[in-house]
């Protein structure tokens, strides 16, 4: 994976992860702006189908309020940009 990869993948992540914890778009975008997000709740429904594009800053905020509303159903987890880059610079060493 590409670093420019790391956004889609992330999505990828964070719409499987919220799927198999039963929460909808609309309750992760409340939590989100609630948060500080300022991508619409639209923006965000794009995004988790690879249709937009969102900054780091706001993807990990996405990734970090789907980490709170999972909370307690271990082990799902929505990954952050930081853990994917990483990720990607061990697998760059193989």
């Amino acid at each position: 994976m590409d670093r420019d990869g790391v956004g889609a993948e992330q999505a990828r992540l964070l719409h499987e992860v919220i799927g198999r914890a039963g929460i909808e778009v609309k309750q992760l975008w409340f939590r989100y702006f609630t948060l500080g997000g300022n991508a619409g709740e639209m923006e965000v429904e794009a995004y988790l189908h690879h249709c937009l594009e969102l900054p780091a800053f706001q993807r990990d905020l996405l990734s970090h309020a789907a980490n709170e509303l999972i909370k307690g159903q271990p082990p799902l987890r929505a990954p952050y940009t930081f853990e994917l880059l990483r990720r990607q610079d061990l697998e760059g060493e193989d």
